[in-house]
């Protein structure tokens, strides 16, 4: 299969005019045209998953997070990009990026993340296309009422999480609950006005969730990589009805707790 049937497959889930108009989503190195038996998915790209999928003679990267956001005007082998890129062209390959067309379409990240949540009559918290299925960030109801705290300690199992940082009164009712992967910090003011309960989302400010808490909101912070993870999953099973072999990456949260 090529590399750009496998980029179709993809986008027919996220096409690109779902990305925000400031992203660097699609094939950003490489050759379309590239064979691929052996297709290495992963959240972020760097020089360590680079090297890591080609330990383990991957044909195609598939990412969230791109490469080359602000642009580059040289490519320096002494820097980390450079290095990266270096990789890819010597290893003949190519890498496809889904990053907020992905967080923002239907059977996106916030859709797993909602899934994962067991939320019902789910909606769309942001939309900002024309499209009225995308949009960034879900809501819905939990089946059951529950403790701020308890629901905190339910989220830290959800995404397998051993730390969060939650802002709120810990015996306030949660029923109504958001999710906004990796950093979305500026659409809870929007979640409160919707009613929700809480917002689950990552990379929260200090100031900010002071501002968020005298306005009443619940926040958990759970952090970007363990909010975005399931992407992984979310790639995989678009392409599992190919004769391609998906591997996985085995790359960390860059936060240790110690």
């Amino acid at each position: 299969m090529k590399a750009k049937e496998i980029i179709k497959i993809i986008e027919n889930i996220c096409p690109e005019r779902l990305a925000y108009s400031w992203d660097n989503v699609g094939l950003l190195c490489g050759d379309e045209n590239k064979d691929v038996k052996k297709v290495f998915v992963t959240l972020d790209t760097n020089t360590n998953t680079v090297k890591e999928a080609i330990s383990k003679n991957a044909d195609m990267i598939v990412s969230h997070h791109p490469i080359l956001l602000g642009g580059i005007k040289r490519i320096d082998y002494s820097t980390s990009v450079g290095q990266m890129l270096k990789l890819l062209i010597e290893n003949n390959i190519p890498l496809f990026a889904a990053h907020t067309n992905m967080d923002t379409a239907k059977g996106g990240i916030n859709d797993k993340l909602a899934e994962m949540f067991e939320l019902t009559d789910v909606k769309i918290l942001d939309q900002h296309t024309d499209d009225s299925s995308a949009g960034l960030g879900r809501y819905g109801r939990l089946e059951k009422t529950i403790k701020l705290g308890d629901f905190a300690e339910h989220c830290k199992k959800i995404l397998g999480t051993p730390f969060l940082r939650v802002s709120g009164d810990f015996e306030n009712d949660i029923n109504t609950v958001a999710v906004a992967s990796g950093s979305c910090s500026e659409i809870i003011p929007l979640a409160f006005e919707k009613g929700v309960d809480v917002i689950i989302t990552g990379d929260m400010k200090y100031h900010n969730m002071i501002d968020m808490t005298e306005l009443g909101i619940c926040v958990i912070d759970a952090g970007h990589y363990p909010t975005e993870i399931c992407v992984m999953d979310i790639f995989e099973d678009i392409l599992k009805d190919t004769d391609i072999e998906i591997i996985k990456s085995e790359n960390k949260d860059i936060f240790k707790l110690v």
